[in-house]
């Protein structure tokens, strides 16, 4: 059996404090979850409510995801949930590339301390984020293997919300992690 070593809340905060000190301007929103989570969601970036509530999903794209975990048998308490670009951008306006590669080393750093299994990007910029630059059409719901742990990218729960078939694509994307957490047990 895998040991799989044990995240500590310092080696997280180490990762913070590095954010917080480059990003010194940004009103930063940091992963929360499960340090021990096999399964790491990766969403976009935070708007204007998640800044508020300092979360980085909420409202009806909350309840989506909440809800497909729970229809796939995932408890919610047992996952870690970040972005790649960590605070909210005024007007909502789309980060540049440039800005988005500014938070790529974080992340990845925030993801090697948790260890998953599973990293599940959310949407595009999130995919692209982790490193695989394709067409999220062309790629949702297979996996892909980064190394320590294998990638599922599918569809922001806000487009979801806002669009049944891409629902569908991403409860269907996500089963896929369903069956690929019951091969990494």
């Amino acid at each position: 059996m895998k040991t799989v070593p044990t995240t500590t809340p310092e080696e997280l905060a180490r990762v913070n404090k590095a954010l917080k000190k480059k990003f010194q301007d940004k009103k930063l929103i940091f992963g929360s979850g499960s340090m021990s989570a096999k399964v790491v969601f990766v969403s976009e970036m935070p708007g204007p409510e998640e800044e508020r509530q300092a979360k980085h999903i909420t409202g009806p794209s909350e309840r989506l995801l909440n809800q497909v975990l729970k229809t796939i048998g995932v408890n919610k308490k047992h996952i870690y949930l970040t972005s790649v670009v960590k605070y909210a951008p005024l007007g909502g306006k789309v980060p540049s590339p440039k800005e988005v590669k500014s938070y790529v080393p974080f992340l990845k750093e925030e993801i090697k301390t948790v260890n998953p299994q599973v990293v599940v990007t959310l949407g595009t910029l999130a995919l692209n984020g982790i490193g695989l630059r394709q067409p999220l059409d062309n790629v949702h719901g297979r996996s892909f293997n980064f190394g320590s742990y294998e990638l599922i990218p599918t569809f922001h729960p806000n487009h979801a919300a806002k669009n049944p078939q891409i629902k569908t694509l991403m409860e269907t994307d996500l089963a896929k992690l369903k069956e690929l957490l019951k091969t990494k047990v």
